[in-house]
């Protein structure tokens, strides 16, 4: 997503989702005032979960389905319409309304119309307002093609702290691994205009000390290899750092970088706290691109325990398992 030396790419065209929940005004607001920073277009989707009911429904009421379909349709545009009017937004959005599966219309908007982001407010899951990514949020963390932005209703937007969660491996030396480029590029996008600092986070662990201390007399072997594996990693930071702000020199103020031994899903919430970062960027797919697939437990823990907005990518060339209709 990186465009000429200098220049960080816009967003151009943004799918705002609203649910029917209260928040929704808040969401449109949110994608409204990104759209404006960007000059993108913006659509505002509703989505009916009730297409197993309309046959029993337009049975029930001796009417066609088409016609249960139509009326439906037209009031939950009016509804929509109503939901845009309270939010006031800087950018008036282009309205759509589907029946179906939510996560399957929305990504089926996605890739009919090209949409580069998607914003949709979280979904809360209990009465002491935390919030979990559930439903029809995992589908969209797992199958959605472009960067997905869940926002919560507390953070601060447009965010002025933004924690940029990567994965470093040993050959990584050159900066060149195409998901953590992918990730920065999506973290710089989010901060563009806004002058946000971007925390670029790796946390690292030494998974063989303990055999290591085990087999071995040397009691600085452990200590030698850790150390090894900080190096290496450090190094690996370095670069990444060094070859995004080679495209991208006037962010280089804005890049943070951060080295952390630990659990990931343990020291990132920690770390956006210390930071207080108002949105997550992470990858929600491994190198691999198996589609469907969230980095093991790991991305799903972090993105569960953090209270701040998030916002996941794909790797480059990922193809939604929902493009292939026989899925």
């Amino acid at each position: 997503m990186s465009g000429p030396a200098g220049q960080t790419e816009p967003f151009t065209d943004i799918l705002v989702v609203c649910d029917g929940d209260p928040d929704d005004a808040e969401g449109v607001r949110r994608a409204a005032e990104i759209a404006a920073r960007h000059g993108a277009r913006l659509t505002a989707l509703t989505v009916a979960d009730c297409a197993g009911d309309i046959d029993h429904l337009a049975g029930f009421a001796g009417r066609g389905r088409t016609e249960i379909e139509d009326g439906l349709r037209a009031d939950m545009l009016e509804r929509l319409r109503a939901t845009v009017k309270t939010a006031r937004p800087q950018v008036t959005p282009d309205l759509a309304v589907a029946i179906g599966r939510p996560f399957r219309a929305i990504i089926a908007d996605v890739l009919a119309n090209g949409r580069d982001l998607v914003v949709k407010m979280a979904e809360p899951f209990d009465a002491r307002h935390r919030y979990l990514f559930t439903s029809t949020d995992q589908h969209l963390l797992r199958k959605c093609p472009c960067p997905v932005w869940l926002a919560m209703p507390q953070a601060t937007q447009p965010p002025a702290s933004i924690l940029a969660a990567i994965d470093l491996g040993d050959g990584d030396a050159a900066g060149q691994d195409p998901l953590n480029r992918t990730i920065l590029s999506t973290a710089m996008r989010a901060a563009a205009a806004t002058g946000a600092t971007i925390h670029v986070t790796h946390v690292w662990e030494a998974p063989a000390e303990d055999l290591v201390r085990r087999w071995t007399d040397d009691a600085e072997e452990a200590r030698r290899y850790t150390a090894a594996i900080e190096d290496r990693r450090r190094q690996a930071l370095g670069a990444l750092i060094a070859a995004m702000t080679a495209e991208h020199p006037e962010m280089a103020g804005a890049l943070r970088p951060h080295l952390a031994r630990g659990r990931p899903r343990e020291v990132i919430p920690a770390h956006i706290d210390a930071m207080g970062a108002d949105l997550l960027v992470i990858g929600t797919l491994g190198r691999t691109g198996v589609p469907g697939l969230i980095i093991g437990n790991t991305a799903e823990d972090v993105l569960n325990a953090v209270d701040c907005s998030v916002l996941t990518v794909k790797p480059p060339g990922y193809v939604s398992p929902l493009a292939d209709h026989s899925h």
